[in-house]
């Protein structure tokens, strides 16, 4: 596995926090860092197309009316092939 070295900036009671976490752990903080990132990560589920087409309806639906006379599959496609 190739790393990456970043930097982060921590508001000061999260960092000590954070540094207080991994000495109880015996870790350091960027290991606690990884592991948390990664655990999120790890929760993300993925939605079936079902889910995405009700949420893309209820979205549809609730701004009906807001741009009258614009034919949003035609704006999309047009920006599609202005990339």
């Amino acid at each position: 596995m190739n790393w990456i070295t970043t930097n982060i900036r921590f508001p000061e009671d999260l960092y000590m926090e954070l540094k207080m976490e991994a000495a109880r752990e015996r870790k350091s903080v960027a290991e606690l860092v990884r592991e948390r990132v990664s655990h999120g990560r790890k929760k993300k589920k993925k939605k079936s197309v079902d889910e995405m087409m009700k949420e893309m309806d209820k979205i549809a639906k609730d701004m009906k009316g807001q741009n009258p006379g614009l034919n949003l599959s035609k704006a999309l496609i047009e920006m599609r092939y202005e990339q």
